[in-house]
C-alpha cells in the first residue's frame, strides 16, 4: 500500500508528530497535535506516537484502539514533562479501516463520489493529557481505489473540505500531500499553524 507522510512547521516549534507502523494487525497510521497554548505538546505528540509504535501489534478492532488512547492518556497525565495533545489512530487491514479518535485532528476516506468524514462528531476536549479523554471509536469498510486521509486540523481548519478533496484525487500522492499544504499557506509563505497529512490509497 502506498503512503505519504508530511509534516511542516507553522510555528517555531512544530508540535506535530505523524507515523505510518507496519503491525501483524495491518497498516497502522497515526497523527497528533500537541495543543498549543499549554507547555508540553510536542512531548505529548511524540509520546502518542512512542506508544502506538510499541503496542501496535495489540490492536484487534475499534474497541481495542479506543482503550489504546485512553492508556495514552493516562501516561501522558501521569508524565510531568508533558503537556496534552490530539491523535487519530486508524489501522488499514482486511475488508476495513478501523481506529479511535479525540481532538480536532480527522480521518477521512475519499472516493469519486466524495468524502466521508469518519471523525464527524468526535469529542474534541478534552485532549489526551488531561486524564479525561473521551476517544470515539470508528471503522469503515475498505473500498479498492479509496483515498485515506489523516490531517491535523492546521489543514483542516484553515481551508475547504471542496478544496481538500480536490487536491487528493487530481494529483498523485506526493504531489497531493504537498499540495494540501500549499492550499493554507498564506502569500507570505507563512502557515497559519503546524501541518501534518498522511495520505494512503486503500
Amino acid at each position: 500500500m502506498r503512503t505519504v507522510l508530511e509534516t511542516v512547521a507553522g510555528n517555531p516549534e512544530n508540535q506535530d508528530r505523524g507515523a505510518v507502523i507496519e503491525s501483524s494487525a495491518g497498516l497502522v497510521l497515526v497523527v497528533a497535535d500537541g495543543a498549543g497554548g499549554l507547555s508540553g505538546g510536542a512531548e505529548a505528540a511524540a509520546m502518542v506516537v512512542e506508544f502506538v509504535r510499541r503496542n501496535a501489534s495489540e490492536i484487534q478492532d475499534p474497541d481495542s484502539c479506543v482503550l489504546l488512547l485512553q492508556q495514552i492518556d493516562q501516561g501522558i497525565a501521569k508524565d510531568d514533562a508533558a503537556g496534552e495533545t490530539t491523535c487519530s489512530l486508524v489501522v488499514v487491514g482486511g475488508d476495513r479501516i478501523y481506529g479511535a479518535s479525540v481532538g480536532d485532528s480527522g480521518v477521512w476516506v475519499i472516493g469519486e463520489s466524495g468524502f466521508a468524514d469518519l471523525t464527524k462528531g468526535q469529542s474534541r476536549k478534552p485532549f489526551l493529557g488531561s486524564g479525561t479523554a473521551w476517544p470515539m471509536p470508528l471503522t469503515h469498510e475498505r473500498m479498492r481505489g479509496d483515498r485515506l486521509l489523516l490531517a491535523t486540523d492546521g489543514l483542516l481548519k484553515y481551508t475547504s473540505s471542496d478544496r481538500s478533496v480536490a487536491a487528493c484525487c487530481n494529483h498523485d500522492y506526493d504531489e497531493a500531500a504537498l499540495r494540501l499544504i500549499e492550499l493554507v499557506r498564506y502569500p507570505s509563505g507563512t502557515l497559519p499553524d503546524d501541518v501534518t497529512v498522511i495520505l494512503a490509497q486503500l
